[in-house]
């Protein structure tokens, strides 16, 4: 109430209060009704000062009581204040291999152009700043300083090397053994006043915002190096979406591993407007989610009919000052994705997907045919599906026991070439290497021998069992899968003449120990290769694994895996048996692992392959095929050692690996090859 309005109660109140309250009031003449004064002030105040007095302490009394019943309310933070934050990242690596190559990397650039700072021997250091500036409660802002790669401590007086021109190596004029800073992770976050806009990116991303079918999210390496503007909001829970573009990055995304530079059917290749453009849109409770994704990767190439346009031989038409484009390369992917925990124990998730790739062969130099099969996507237009479903059963029996279940059925034409190209393990099984994606542009380069390996999916079709019983200190796990290929021919042919990359090495298991990107050393099947001239192939795995932790010292656990791979293929029909591949493949692994004080901790292993393949490799040569048998026996013995103290953390890995194959062709043998290598960092972060 305001104090107006409780002066006037009052006042109403105090003219009709009895007589006694107005003995102090002078008496008034009642006014004659035709007196010109009727309305005129009287001659003294209605109210006196001691009444007047009186009637301010009620008003005071009556409002401070209406206040007192109102809610109490906080007053309003003050926004956060504007803040800078730098933080720093200090990363040496030391590799060491009785060999003499020199280099900071165990694999490097693939590219027929090589590269120089791969090698078994060096040793480098890296300097990282992360810069953040809060520029309001609305605006961040934020960048990386990363010195380059491969300054190798050798190189006192490097100053870093350029190429003429730019290549498909990565190396393009790019000073990539000098120590330079340089400016990465640039990005501006802000949540604008907008309804349903939550924030707006611009800037470096890791495109972690959509899955591994559509836009996978950039490997470690590359954390920092996309670059994207992107809209994130919601309709209200539980409704949210993300729109995005994306800058593609040129010497990968798209087919020949190109976006146009380097092609021989370009003479002025154009990128700086290909893009890749992707919507998600998300529902999303407590128990019930379902995800939509869409993404486009868009090529364009100058048109040379146009007279506008560099290298245009047409003198015919009148030039307007702009140049049309063509799509050379178009890849879209949609995803429909469904999770669900309604119940507790009950876990089930599953995805569909569609694929649409096409190629323009007058500005797609065709890789299949003039490179030896490598391109991360076939040539000509083809139409792809995924589908994947798992059920989960998490312990329903209260016995300690999970159970999980998968189907997947991947299409020999799914090609999603801005999917994930590693570090994302899209499948249940232990799989053939150590992890599985839905594109064939798998990054097994740019990393160290001890880092996982990845192989497609695309083709694949069948199904997963694990088992998983953890009784106290005691975890035990099993799994059965069984692979059938959408990508097998039957009595047929598979063009991979002209239309699908076989990738060059198409045959044996590989031999992830002793990658070579050339195959050198006949190291096996690509981890890429998943299309085959003539394929007929069925595939058995098995694996078992455990864990027990020993509660004496500061806790010493015990790890084993054993894995069994059984896989057949007849290959050429037409011919009888000479062809016909079988292997039988162990795979088997031991450690002990104990921390020995509070900051030093060590493990111990021995691993040991055991590959039986008969008519492993080979070729058919006027009908008659010749494939040899090969034996490959491996012996590994592995120590680690890691040290953390003081916010500094220190790690080495030692191993000795033998390998001795065996073939029925002594040509291919390779007899006790021992390679004793190394590993180790030391890192801080400041």
């Amino acid at each position: 109430m305001t104090r107006a309005g409780a002066w006037c109660t009052v006042l109403v109140l105090a003219t009709s209060a009895p007589a006694a309250a107005q003995e102090d009031e002078a008496p008034v003449e009642p006014a004659d009704e035709a007196s010109p004064s009727l309305t005129a002030p009287p001659a003294t105040p209605l109210v006196s000062d001691a009444l007047r007095a009186e009637i301010d302490r009620i008003v005071d009394e009556k409002l401070q009581a209406k206040l007192a019943e109102l809610p109490a309310s906080a007053p309003p933070e003050p926004p956060p204040p504007v803040s800078f934050t730098l933080k720093g990242d200090f990363f040496t690596k030391v590799l060491l291999r009785n060999n003499t190559s020199g280099g900071c990397v165990s694999y490097g650039n693939p590219a027929p152009e090589g590269d120089n700072f791969a090698g078994d021997n060096g040793l480098c250091s890296e300097l990282g700043l992360t810069l953040t500036g809060r520029v309001s409660d609305r605006v961040e802002a934020g960048a990386r300083l990363q010195t380059r790669f491969g300054a190798e401590w050798a190189d006192w007086y490097e100053n870093g090397d350029e190429r003429d021109a730019a290549d498909g190596s990565g190396e393009s004029l790019g000073q990539n053994h000098a120590a330079y800073l340089q400016l990465r992770g640039v990005y501006l976050r802000i949540a604008p006043p907008i309804p349903t806009i939550r924030s707006v990116h611009v800037g470096a991303t890791d495109l972690g915002m959509y899955n591994p079918w559509t836009i996978g999210k950039a490997r470690y390496t590359e954390r920092d190096n996309a670059r994207a503007a992107l809209l994130d909001g919601s309709f209200g829970a539980p409704f949210s979406y993300t729109l995005g573009v994306i800058a593609l990055p040129k010497l990968y995304a798209g087919p020949g591993y190109t976006t146009g530079i380097a092609d021989p059917l370009i003479d002025n290749p154009f990128w700086q407007r290909d893009f890749a453009w992707a919507g998600k849109l998300k529902h999303d409770n407590d128990w019930f989610g379902l995800e939509h994704i869409t993404s486009a990767v868009l090529d364009e190439e100058a048109d040379l009919d146009d007279p506008d346009a560099v290298g245009s031989t047409n003198a015919v038409d009148a030039r307007d000052g702009g140049v049309v484009t063509n799509l050379r390369y178009v890849n879209t992917n949609h995803t429909l994705e469904m999770k669900s925990n309604a119940i507790d124990w009950l876990g089930l998730s599953a995805l569909v997907g569609y694929s649409y790739s096409r190629t323009d062969d007058a500005l797609v130099f065709n890789s299949v045919s003039g490179a030896q099969g490598f391109t991360p996507a076939p040539m000509g237009e083809h139409h792809g599906y995924a589908a994947v479903a798992r059920v989960e059963l998490f312990d329903p029996a209260d016995i300690d026991l999970d159970l999980q279940l998968e189907y997947f059925n991947i299409g020999t034409d799914w090609v999603a070439v801005m999917g994930a190209r590693r570090e994302a393990d899209v499948l249940l099984t232990d799989g053939f290497v150590d992890g599985q994606v839905p594109t064939l542009n798998v990054a097994n380069e740019f990393q160290d021998f001890t880092e996982a390996f990845y192989e497609p999916v695309v083709g694949w079709h069948g199904s997963t069992a694990v088992l998983t019983w953890r009784p106290g200190a005691l975890e035990l796990a099993g799994e059965g899968t069984f692979l059938e290929y959408n990508t097998d021919t039957g009595a047929g042919s598979l063009d991979t003449d002209k239309t699908y990359p076989d990738f060059l090495s198409t045959d044996g298991m590989t031999d992830t120990d002793l990658f070579t990107f050339a195959n050198t050393n006949d190291r096996g099947r690509d981890p890429r290769s998943v299309y085959h001239e003539h394929q007929n192939r069925r595939t058995l795995i098995a694996m078992v694994k455990g864990a027990y932790t020993l509660d004496v010292l500061k806790t010493v656990v015990l790890r084993a895996k054993s894995k069994l791979i059984y896989d057949t293929d007849q290959r050429d029909q037409s011919i009888e048996e000479a062809d016909n591949y079988s292997g039988l493949l162990f795979f088997n692994k031991a450690s002990v692992e104990a921390p020995i004080t509070d900051e030093l901790s060590a493990a111990v292993g021995y691993g040991l392959d055991a590959w039986f393949e008969e008519h492993r490799s080979g070729e058919v040569i006027a009908g008659v095929a010749d494939y040899p048998n090969y034996v490959t026996i491996k012996h590994k013995v592995f120590t680690d050692l890691r040290y953390v103290f003081g916010g500094a953390n220190l790690w080495m890995h030692v191993e000795y690996l033998n390998k001795d194959l065996d073939a029925s062709d002594d040509r291919l043998d390779q007899r006790g090859l021992g390679v004793l290598r190394a590993i180790g960092t030391v890192s801080a972060s400041f």
